[in-house]
């Protein structure tokens, strides 16, 4: 089973300009479960599915079921003098 991360999957959807719809119709499926998928934010899915769904919209599995590390935190105890530039 693969976790598909829903706000992914509709990001990587509307990339290339596909309806859900669309989409549902390219997997044989009703568009109920494309919107479900969307609508959760890490939904179980089976292997082959995954790998439809990344061949379908162009990305890789690994786009559809994680996000990218977040950034690093800011730094609040910085002074002027640590900028790397002028103030």
């Amino acid at each position: 089973m693969a976790k598909v991360d829903g706000a992914l999957l509709k990001a990587a959807r509307e990339r290339v300009f596909m309806s859900r719809e669309e989409l549902a119709e390219a997997l044989a499926l009703n568009v109920g479960v494309v919107v479900g998928l969307e609508a959760s934010e890490r939904t179980e899915v089976r292997e082959n599915l995954a790998e439809e769904l990344a061949q379908i919209l162009f990305v890789s599995r690994s786009e559809l079921t994680s996000h990218p590390a977040p950034p690093e935190p800011v730094r609040v105890d910085l002074r002027p003098e640590d900028l790397p530039y002028e103030v």
